[in-house]
């Protein structure tokens, strides 16, 4: 049987049930994520994976990875947001920087990926206070972001609570142009290209993943 997904989350989600639950090797994808700083996530005990979650008023999230440690105050969560190269066009990765940059309202926003990683952010920062209170203002529109009443994402809300986060583009760049951005842009996030992660499923063998890639083709990077 074959199945085939559609475009960046077609992909993640392949990728995510071909890894399944080899600790060793989604081990090795989480050690993919070294191009602006080098992130230790030295010998975690297991993980918990969330796909495609909602978030409420901070946003859906492609992939959340929760790292997992003996004691729950070092666990580690890693957000996901995954953009792709569209046969309409191309994706280019200092534009988005600068349109997050320059708008002044809220309209073209949702679908930038700074701004949706921002959002991520904006949320583990103020962890407490949204626990406390339920939500937080945004302070560059000054909208009130709520986490809301759905217990499916109240319960999400309670896994990824953690000390320490980590928010990752998934993007249809070079490395090498990702290496130059990152150099010259202070973001706080990190970025991991669509053909590292081809390579990934390459070197592992991961042919239903490699499928979705062909079945993508023109789609991706």
């Amino acid at each position: 049987m074959k199945i085939l997904g559609y475009s960046e989350r077609g992909i993640i989600n392949s990728l995510i049930f071909n890894i399944g639950e080899n600790k060793e090797l989604m081990d090795k994808f989480v050690k993919l994520i070294s191009l602006s700083t080098a992130i230790d996530f030295e010998e975690p005990i297991d993980y918990t994976i969330l796909l495609e979650q909602s978030l409420s008023r901070f946003g859906d999230s492609d992939l959340i990875i929760i790292v997992k440690y003996d004691k729950a105050e070092d666990n580690r969560v890693i957000f996901f947001e995954g953009k792709v190269k569209t046969n309409q066009g191309n994706w280019n990765i200092n534009y988005q920087y600068e349109k997050y940059n320059s708008l002044e309202q809220y309209d073209g926003y949702t679908s930038n990926l700074f701004f949706q990683l921002y959002l991520k952010k904006l949320l583990i920062d103020n962890y407490v206070t949204i626990k406390e209170k339920g939500g937080v203002i945004e302070p560059r529109f000054g909208v009130l972001r709520k986490i809301g009443e759905n217990p499916v994402v109240l319960n999400a809300f309670d896994l990824i609570e953690c000390r320490k986060a980590y928010f990752i583009g998934i993007i249809p760049t070079k490395v090498d142009d990702i290496k130059n951005f990152v150099k010259s842009n202070k973001t706080d996030l990190h970025f991991l290209s669509w053909a590292s992660i081809y390579d990934f499923c390459v070197q592992n063998k991961l042919s239903k993943v490699l499928e979705n890639f062909e079945y993508n083709k023109g789609q991706i990077y």
